[in-house]
Order: C-alpha cells, then structure tokens, then sequence
C-alpha cells in the first residue's frame, strides 16, 4: 500500500517515475492564466500566517467549509484565523476525492517542510509551526516565485488599469534586480461587453474613456478606446486577453446598428437582450482583431454561470464560491464567431475553455477544425492556433485532468498544448503544476505501458518536455 503522498505520489508505473523525476520536475513554469496581484508581488511584504494564506479570498475552500455546515464567519467572513484554520481542517476530513485535499498537503510539504496530516487536533500546533517558520526566514510572494521556478506569470487586468505595478516590477528588473520572473499583464474588457445593468456599464464606460482620453458617446470612440488600451496594454508586454463567456454571443449587426444602440445605451436607456448580444458579438469581435494584428492570443473561458446565489452575492460580492457549471449550448455560435474571424483573415491564436466538461469533446474538434492557414492568410501560423484550453476551474483535479487529457489526446493534437496553468489568487498555489505534471507522466508512462505509445524519449520525453515548458514558450511569444 503507498503512503499518503509519498514520492512517487500519482506516478503508477516505472515510466512514469522516470518521466516526472528526469523530465518534468525542474522545468520552470509559464503560469499564462492567474489572478495573483501584481501589487503584491512589487511590494513583496513577507507572510506572517499560513491561515491567511491559505484562506484569504480562497474560494476554493470556502466552497468546502460552507458544505461542512461551517458559519460564514469561518468561511468568507471576519472571524478569528485561529479558528478559521481549524475549520478548514474539519472540511479536509470529508474531502476525500477532493484536490484540495491534496493540494494543501503539497503546500505543508513544498513550502513548510511540514509531514504532517492536517487534522482538526493538530491544526493549531501545524499553523504554530508553519507561522515560526515565516517568522524565521522570509517567505514572500517574490521568493514563492523564485523557489516554484516560475519564469512567466500572467495576471488578469481590466482595460483601465494603468498597470502602475507592473511598471514597478519591469523598471527594478530593468535595473538588475536578482527577482528575475516576467510579471506581465492580460487584457480583460468584460465589463465593456457587460450591458445587462446599464448605469453599471456607463460607470465603467466613463472610466474607460477617461483612461484612453476618448470622449465615448458613440460605436467608433468606443472601439477607439479599447484600442487605444489595448496598443497601451501591448507596450506594457501583454500578448494575451482573457474574456469570460456564459454562452458566447453571436448576433451580426451593422455598424449603424451598433451605433444607435451604443447612444441607446449612452443615454441611460437599458438594452433589449438581442441589443445586448449584437453589442458583445461586435466588441468580441473588435478585440479579436486587435489580437490578430498584434500577434496575441484570445482565451475564451466558457460556461461558468456566476452568482447563483443572490444572498451570497449581496452579502460578499463576485468571486467568493457561489458559482456553478452552466449545461448551456455552446459550440453553435462559437463556430460562427470563429468562422466570420477566418473568413476576413482576422483569427487570432484562441485558447477555448469549458468549465462544463461535456464540452471538451466538442471544443477540441471545433479548434481543429481552424488549424492551418489559407494560402492567402496573413496572420502567421503556428501549432496548435486554436486549441482546447486546461481542464479549468472544477476541472482541475485528479479525474478532470485526466479525462481532459485522454479525450483531447483522442481527437486533437495534444503535443501543441501549452499546458496547465493555476487560475489562482493565491501565491501558494504552484505546487499544482507539480499535480498536473505528475498526472501527466503517469497518463503518457500508461500509453507506453499498453503499447499504444512508443517506448522512446522521442515520443515521451519530447511530448511531457512541450507540454510543460516549451510549447507555452513558442506559443505565446512573450517579449
């Protein structure tokens, strides 16, 4: 029987074990997809409580606390940490199957040194000596970048953002710092596309053009202005944007047509939802362009329906577990939408991800289907230029990651994958990247094993090498 993560944790066959401990282990990481602050990493303050680490706006685990029949106070709300750490111990004792199960075990081993089995009756005497360690020697989210090898991180920032933090860190950088990591932005314009509450949306519209210097009172200043962000968010090093999806919107409509829709909206008057989607399509549709122009890549992340449980939302806001996978259709006028891009030579590199797993299948097949260019094409090629994204959000555990792999294996290219990413706010979250490389060579070492994958470093080696590493590099064509 093995032990509870030991060292060959996940790793079920001898190729597997050779694959993770000589070929994936030290590769550095391109984390292209997170939520962590870039103020954070500028100022760099070192952590003084594991409590707060783990459980600060962690949704994750909030999500686990509540189903614990843990109060609020513990979960997202103000109590004392003390208590906090041992509630979420608790919930570890029911989460068998759960990755956070394992992921926070990780976290004590790779960051504390810590053996231990979180209980409820060690919890505080595990944050005692977690929190004596901080205390000792400096960890901050700088040296966590530094001790996971993390090359490339990408945060997610709105349009308006003057990117102030970023500047900080690339000017140190510049001047020889010793913290080496590339901290880059991603374009994230959901709230332009956003008109379901039409005084929100013109607060943010009144932003936006102050931050491109464009008075928006119609269509054209307001792609004047995303484009005017955009070029501002490209000299800052951004290669990516990031746009959240329900369903993704496809409703053509003249330019005329979004015009008076756009002064409809201007003025205070709420869109019809056929308004609605042809503004999004068309803004969706901009960016796209810009991308393409710009040699960026567009990730669209699909399927999430957010804020299902309005006493949550109105007592804590976005962001804190109560969000859900949608069933919707999907693949329909994601098609048209990517069509109408290739059809005006428009298509950028595009990452498509689903958090309802039923979709992978047909994700995968649809970004195949815009592989290549025609002989005519201007935009350069590249592998996998539209390609299925990670196994996202409540994916990204154990039997997600696997079934994402096998079912993208099975009718994509999986060697052009750029690979896992962490879509975290939290600065302890790498050691997933080990969880996911883990499964991976144990994935790749159980094709060798069946013979249905060539017992050569050719094969394996180069394939686990890719995903992890290289194909994130060549793809994403960071400055």
């Amino acid at each position: 029987m093995a032990q509870f993560l030991d060292e060959n944790f996940l790793l079920k066959n001898e190729t597997a074990k050779r694959l993770f401990f000589h070929v994936a282990k030290d590769l550095p990481i391109f984390d292209y997809h997170c939520h962590l602050s870039p103020k954070a990493i500028a100022e760099d303050e070192p952590f003084d409580d594991i409590a707060r680490m783990w459980l600060e706006g962690d949704h994750y685990k909030w999500r686990i606390m509540r189903a614990n029949g843990e109060p609020e106070s513990l979960c997202g709300g103000a109590g004392p940490w003390d208590e906090k750490f041992v509630a979420y111990a608790r919930a570890l004792l029911r989460a068998a199957g759960n990755p956070l199960l394992h992921w926070s075990h990780l976290e004590l081993q790779r960051i504390f040194g810590i053996s231990d089995v979180l209980t409820p009756q060690n919890a505080l005497e595990i944050r005692q000596k977690a929190n004596r360690l901080l205390a000792a020697g400096r960890i901050s989210p700088r040296s966590l970048l530094v001790q996971f090898n993390v090359k490339v991180l990408c945060t997610t920032d709105d349009p308006v953002d003057d990117l102030h933090w970023h500047r900080t860190i690339a000017e140190e950088q510049k001047k020889g710092s010793a913290f080496q990591t590339k901290v880059l932005p991603a374009f994230r314009p959901d709230k332009a596309l956003n008109t379901s509450d039409i005084a929100a949306w013109n607060k943010y519209v009144d932003e936006l053009g102050r931050a491109a210097g464009v008075d928006i009172d119609a269509y054209p200043s307001l792609l004047e202005a995303l484009a005017k962000r955009h070029d501002y968010f490209h000299s800052m090093g951004c290669r990516l944007s990031d746009h959240a999806l329900l369903v993704p919107p496809y409703v053509p409509a003249s330019d005329a047509d979004l015009d008076a829709i756009v002064k409809k909206g201007r003025g205070g008057n709420s869109l019809s939802s056929v308004e609605q989607e042809k503004l999004a399509t068309a803004l969706l549709l901009h960016c796209a362009r810009l991308n393409a122009q710009k040699g960026w890549t567009m990730q669209l992340h699909i399927a999430a329906l957010r804020n299902v449980n309005p006493r949550l939302f109105r007592a804590l806001g976005p962001d804190v577990g109560g969000d859900s996978t949608s069933d919707a259709p999907i693949v329909a006028p994601l098609a048209s939408f990517l069509g109408a891009l290739e059809g005006e030579d428009a298509l950028p590199k595009t990452i498509l991800y689903s958090l309802d797993p039923s979709k992978h299948n047909p994700l995968a097949t649809l970004a195949a289907s815009f592989a290549g260019t025609s002989p005519e094409a201007t935009v350069s090629q590249v592998a996998g230029k539209v390609q299925l994204g990670a196994a996202w959000w409540f994916n990204d555990q154990k039997d997600g990651m696997e079934r994402h792999l096998r079912e993208y294996a099975g009718v994509g290219l999986i060697g052009a994958w750029v690979g896992m990413l962490t879509d975290s706010r939290s600065f302890m979250s790498f050691p997933r990247h080990e969880y996911f490389r883990r499964i991976l060579c144990n994935t790749v070492g159980e094709w060798v094993d069946a013979g249905e994958l060539p017992d050569d470093p050719v094969y394996t080696d180069q394939l686990v090498r890719s995903i992890c590493w290289e194909n994130a590099v060549n793809y994403f064509e960071m400055p």
